[in-house]
């Protein structure tokens, strides 16, 4: 039941509900329905909430003229009401349909000022707009492992269903105008990235994969933005929010702590840089704020500039292809990463990292090479790719053709400018998909090689979290909810020996094929399988624990196989970059691209079958799209068909502002 109270206009409805003594509306669904064009805007929530805050004006408007038409003594609408109480009281027992027309700019100045009352009400204004969360991509499966809430709405909020019904009349054109986003705040953005690791206590594990550099850098964000908040008027802003998505009533599930002070994250980062060696982890080199300058005795090289930043005016900072320009690509699957990495902040933290790391113009394009890279056909000989693979990596880069759009940045030296502060963006898509996970499934361990350790989340085979040594597993395997973890004997490098010891010592329970080693106190499971387990083991279920040991000594063998296969399609086929010249741009690639992989098959084949990154490189792999640069944005024109319309049903066609490596420019979606 919705009730509507009075609310005072402009357009001369005024006074009418007070007449009535009030309405109330049973059963009221709206729905919003788009007669031309493709695209709803880089926030179509925003969109039902403008409907929302619309709504009374219209039930006004359609009253008004339905009870003049009844003979009652109400004044239609644009008219002077009168004056004095309605002596009739009127029950509507048959369902009312109202059409209404309205255009994007009005539901956006609608859903401002809605918002703008709410936030300045306890309870909701007149008019005032419900507010509706945006999940990453629908309404989920009531037993998802929650990956996707990870990205969307707070925990315990309820995902924004599209409502399903008409209304029709006329409403009054507004003249609100929507609020200009906020400039782009790098301090403010790594700081955040601060925060969120230290919300759910990963703090340290962060850090200890941080070097002298990067944090001299961090302590330099730290310090500026603590500087522009006591300068700022007004009340000290809020703490940010633990990272959204973590279940709090999930067995096993680790509480995250309160947000620090700025005190307490200076006084971890200064402890970090003091456990380093004297040396440094990275090339001893001065970072400011504008980025690197060299240290005394180096080459003069003239310094680094920073890349552009999104928010500045298109007369200081216009990348890419002139506005005009056409261009046909057939692999279209990069552009379809960028939907769900923007969901997850991905894209706004790289460009933070693109500007805190002093990189170059071309850094940000060569970047975007490497994600490319990771989801178009494997090259041949190492490193030659078909001409059409070329130019689709080109395009989505920022150029149309091959000659425009080379990076002239080599491997080496995007590890050296971006390489240090890339574990901040692999920590935030890891500590999302660590709380996403259900604490009753287990996880997998893949041993890539001896100091590189992939954890996987069998829902969805999302890639939980990489690590050079077993003891970083620890904090995002708690986060997780402390599950069991399956370790195949297939998975294991030859040169990652004591694995299981490690693994023990830490007290991460797990079920292997892999024959006890002398001196190892491992238990046989039960069954015909040949597994074995450690002792002690704590198990989050409420099954008997010979049955859960059981029930993943039987998913072993099978859970073995998506596993390798994933890494033989994203690790060993595609590599980003040449092997060995950039680990690190190549370990936060391989999470990002598959993390955005993952969200496309969740989101749209979960509810069928079992679904792993794979078979969204395989389903999308030969789909096309013309590209058109506009003054603002890329407009990515897929061919319509069965492919367009799932991913437009599910929302991943949204559009995705500031796209770091097209100079801020909006990638707009629409079919044709």
């Amino acid at each position: 039941m919705t009730t509507f109270p009075t609310e005072a206009t402009a357009d001369g409805g005024d006074g009418l509900l007070d007449a009535l003594g009030g309405c109330t509306v049973l059963d009221c669904r709206l729905r919003v329905v788009r007669t031309d064009g493709w695209s709803w805007g880089p926030d179509p929530s925003e969109l039902a909430r403008g409907a929302v805050a619309l709504l009374p004006r219209v039930l006004r408007t359609h009253l008004a003229d339905a009870l003049h038409r009844t003979g009652l003594p109400i004044a239609a609408a644009g008219a002077a009401p009168q004056s004095g109480p309605v002596r009739q009281d009127l029950e509507v027992t048959v369902p009312v349909r109202i059409r209404a027309h309205t255009s994007l700019g009005e539901l956006s100045a609608a859903a401002t000022r809605g918002k703008a009352l709410d936030d300045t009400s306890a309870s909701p204004g007149p008019g005032a707009a419900v507010p509706l969360h945006r999940g990453h991509a629908g309404p989920l499966p009531p037993d998802e492992p929650a990956h996707l809430r990870a990205t969307g709405s707070p925990a315990g909020a309820e995902p924004s269903a599209a409502p399903h019904d008409t209304v029709d009349s006329e409403v009054v054109r507004s003249s609100g105008r929507p609020v200009a986003a906020p400039p782009f705040d790098r301090d403010r953005v790594l700081v955040g990235l601060l925060h969120e690791a230290s919300a759910c206590g990963a703090l340290d594990t962060v850090l200890a994969r941080l070097g002298a550099e990067t944090l001299r850098l961090l302590l330099s964000a730290l310090d500026a933005a603590g500087r522009r908040t006591t300068s700022a008027p007004g009340p000290p802003p809020t703490p940010p929010p633990p990272a959204p998505g973590a279940a709090e009533d999930a067995p096993g599930a680790v509480a995250p702590s309160a947000p620090p002070v700025p005190d307490a994250l200076t006084t971890a980062l200064l402890a970090a840089l003091r456990s380093l060696p004297s040396a440094g982890r990275d090339t001893p080199r001065t970072v400011t704020p504008t980025g690197p300058e060299p240290a005394p005795g180096a080459d003069n090289t003239p310094p680094a500039r920073t890349a552009p930043v999104p928010g500045r005016s298109r007369e200081e900072h216009h990348r890419g292809p002139a506005s005009g320009t056409i261009t046909d690509t057939d692999r279209a699957l990069p552009f379809l990463l960028l939907p769900p990495l923007h969901d997850r902040g991905y894209l706004q933290a790289l460009t933070a990292v693109l500007t805190g790391g002093g990189a170059r113009d071309a850094d940000g394009a060569a970047f975007a090479a490497c994600l490319a890279h990771k989801v178009l056909p494997p090259p041949v000989h190492g490193w030659l790719r078909a001409p059409g693979d070329t130019h689709a990596v080109a395009v989505f880069a920022g150029a149309t053709t091959t000659a425009q759009g080379t990076p002239d940045t080599s491997p080496p030296d995007l590890e050296r400018r971006l390489g240090p502060l890339l574990p901040l963006l692999d920590a935030r898509l890891g500590l999302q998909a660590a709380q996403g996970h259900t604490a009753t499934s287990p996880l997998l361990l893949h041993a890539l090689a001896a100091d590189r350790l992939l954890l996987l989340d069998l829902d969805g085979l999302y890639p939980v979290w990489e690590a050079a040594r077993p003891a970083e597993l620890l904090r995002p395997w708690e986060l997780a909810g402390r599950p069991l973890v399956l370790l195949p004997a297939r998975s294991v490098a030859s040169g990652a020996t004591g694995l299981t010891h490690a693994l023990d010592a830490l007290g991460i329970g797990f079920v292997t094929d892999l024959p006890p080693a002398r001196g190892e106190r491992l238990s046989r499971v039960p069954g015909p399988r040949r597994c074995w387990t450690n002792t002690g083991a704590r198990l989050p279920s409420r099954s008997a624990p010979d049955d859960t040991l059981v029930g993943a000594a039987r998913r072993l063998t099978y859970e073995a196989s998506r596993a390798a296969r994933f890494v033989e399609a994203l690790v060993e086929l595609r590599p980003a970059v040449r092997t060995g010249q950039a680990p690190a741009v190549e370990r936060s690639t391989t999470l990002a691209v598959g993390v955005a992989l993952a969200d496309l098959a969740w989101t749209l084949w979960s509810q069928r079958e079992a679904t792993d990154p794979v078979d969204a490189l395989d389903r999308f792999a030969d789909l096309g799209a013309r590209v058109l640069f506009h003054d603002s944005t890329v407009e990515i024109r897929l061919p319509l068909g069965t492919r367009h319309a799932d991913l437009y049903r599910h929302r991943l066609l949204a559009d995705v502002p500031d796209v770091p490596w097209f100079g801020g420019r909006t990638v707009v979606f629409t079919g044709g």
